[in-house]
């Protein structure tokens, strides 16, 4: 009978020199939060537009407000022909919206 010898073999690990699973997690929470902040932009850049908006609603809305009673007041004036400026109609519409 012939000498069988059973020898062990040891199981070497491989470890690679570069570590190529930690730079692919990175790139993708890179390129993720590259491509959340450009939706972010997005949709502030939206919000901003209808703060514009509302904004320049309210001021339109501000100016005929101020003309309707400023007309109003000229022709009550004109009625009972009273003379009067600017100054006196500024300081009854303040007094107005203060009440």
């Amino acid at each position: 009978m012939k000498n069988f010898s059973i020898s062990f073999i040891k199981i070497v690990k491989y470890y690679p020199r570069f570590n190529f699973a930690d730079s692919l997690k990175q790139k993708d929470l890179n390129d993720e939060k590259v491509y959340f902040t450009k939706e972010d932009e997005k949709i502030m850049s939206k919000l901003m537009k209808k703060i514009q908006e509302s904004n320049e609603n309210q001021m339109n809305k501000d100016e005929k407000e101020v003309k309707m009673p400023k007309e109003e007041l000229q022709k009550i004036f004109s009625n009972y022909r009273v003379t009067y400026n600017e100054a006196l109609l500024k300081e009854i519409l303040i007094w107005r919206k203060k009440n």
